[in-house]
């Protein structure tokens, strides 16, 4: 029971060190597997799959079992293995050579740690999504406001010289600046709607 706790500490205070579900995974199982009640790991997610298992309980990849994801932490007596979602996409499947009560209280604690750290990593690589895609709007606001210049300077300079220019030519200048800045309002606007559906997400 010991080095089954001292595992579990270990792994629930490293997993949040992580950058990806790929190191993640690896090193769960690649920590659980060294335990002396440990037959093997399986970690099944949608892109990869991660196997840790013991050289005499390599008939461990033949459980029926492993074909189905579960839909929360369940043990199965008959073939002493217990299994755990992770993510919508992803569970850990654990086969022991024995377990007590205690055990499966540690190892579902510890899965959701695990499932935890997963959400977390998700969450951090949205906002940072979100971060720069935030950025990038407000860098073409800026552009766009810088845009705006050009035409509001040429209407403005033809209204001062209006006299000179003469009626007909004001007014022409005066139009094609009005639809220059119309176009950049249109897209100013389709960037506002971009930005309404990326907060979206922050709140």
């Amino acid at each position: 029971m010991i080095p089954l706790l001292l595992t579990a500490f270990s792994i629930a205070c490293y997993i949040w060190l992580f950058e990806s579900k790929d190191k993640i995974f690896n090193f769960l199982t690649e920590e659980l597997v060294q335990l002396e009640e440990c037959k093997a790991v399986v970690v099944i997610d949608e892109n990869a799959e991660y196997y840790r298992i013991k050289e005499e309980s390599e008939r461990v990849l033949n459980c029926e079992f492993l074909r189905y994801q579960p839909k929360g932490f369940c043990f199965i007596e008959k073939e002493k293995m217990i299994s755990a979602p992770i993510t919508r996409q992803s569970a850990i499947y654990v086969f022991l050579k024995e377990v007590d009560e205690e055990g499966l209280q540690v190892f579902q604690d510890l899965f959701q740690v695990v499932r935890l750290a997963c959400e977390n990593l998700e969450f951090r690589k949205k906002k940072e999504e979100i971060i720069l895609a935030l950025k990038e709007s407000l860098e073409h606001f800026q552009f766009l406001a810088d845009k705006l210049r050009n035409p509001l300077a040429v209407i403005f300079g033809a209204l001062e010289i209006k006299e000179e220019l003469g009626v007909e030519k004001t007014c022409a200048l005066v139009e094609n600046g009005a639809e220059r800045i119309r176009k950049i309002l249109d897209e100013l606007s389709n960037h506002e709607l971009r930005i309404r559906e990326i907060s979206k997400f922050i709140f």
